[in-house]
């Protein structure tokens, strides 16, 4: 049960409702908001339970694997990080390659585990966060786009759970599951629903993208059955990798045009109310 907060824990959020979902002002989405320091009460038992049970599970299977796959574990391992610095979802495409240990839909489940972690340690540890200069300035960022998102595509404020689970699986960058947290926090989402869409999102995102990569690998495959000409077999990957760069170029595009369109309207001097009493 979430005890009720005040407006200075969630940065200018307020609680209504008997805390069943903490409703935010307009003006609260439409500009920047104050810092989301600790926008949950969580009890520390529960904080406890959660964050060690997450960070055992990882140290245990990190242990198992560096004992018995080592090879696959250390594939692993630098996996993660491109995933979260450089390719994102596109991660299962790694699977098709044959030069991974994993298959497409074992690396989207490896999405959905890291955008799960992400929502835990978010919402249990946020304000701890904050404290770590390195992090406070990547983190107020996000915040701001995410708020910025809301004003782009005011639909999401509508969608709530929906449109959390949709930005979260979007790839394209700017989004995924740190970003999702905050827009979850903007919109009031209690903690658990929020971890749970956050999660929805990381496993619609990264199966999608592991049944697309081996849709590919498909097509690949009897490509190379019936034409033997190696140039007519380079010539079709490229065309169909240009053409998928060439849709997450366009989609990053209108996403930053349209949070580009929230910024300046974020930042017009408010109307002069009229009709006011």
């Amino acid at each position: 049960m979430i005890a009720p907060e005040s407006d200075s824990a969630h940065g200018g959020l307020s609680t209504r409702g008997g805390g069943r979902r903490n409703q935010a002002p307009a003006a609260a989405l439409d500009h920047a908001p104050r810092l989301l320091r600790k926008p949950f009460e969580a009890p520390w038992r529960e904080r406890l339970l959660v964050l060690g049970g997450a960070a055992a599970a990882v140290a245990l299977a990190l242990g198992l694997g560096l004992a018995y796959a080592r090879d696959a574990t250390v594939e692993l391992l630098g996996l993660v990080p491109a995933s979260v610095f450089a390719v994102g979802k596109f991660l299962p495409l790694w699977g098709v390659t044959g030069q991974s240990h994993f298959s497409p839909w074992e690396l989207g489940g490896l999405i959905w585990s890291m955008d799960t972690v992400t929502a835990l340690v978010l919402v249990y540890s946020l304000e701890v966060l904050y404290r770590i200069p390195l992090l406070a300035a990547g983190l107020a960022r996000v915040q701001t786009n995410a708020a910025l998102v809301l004003t782009a595509y005011p639909r999401i404020r509508r969608a709530a759970v929906a449109g959390v689970v949709i930005f979260v699986l979007f790839p394209v960058a700017g989004t995924g599951a740190i970003g999702g947290c905050f827009l979850g926090m903007l919109l009031g989402l209690r903690r658990f629903v929020l971890i749970a869409a956050v999660s929805a999102g990381g496993l619609l995102g990264g199966m999608l993208m592991a049944f697309a990569a081996s849709n590919f690998a498909g097509a690949v495959t009897r490509v190379r059955t019936i034409q033997d000409q190696p140039a007519v077999q380079w010539g079709l990957m490229t065309a169909l990798v240009a053409a998928a760069v060439v849709l997450v170029w366009w989609l990053n595009r209108a996403y930053r045009r349209a949070l580009a369109r929230a910024r300046r309207h974020a930042a017009a001097p408010a109307p002069s109310g009229r009709g006011e009493v």
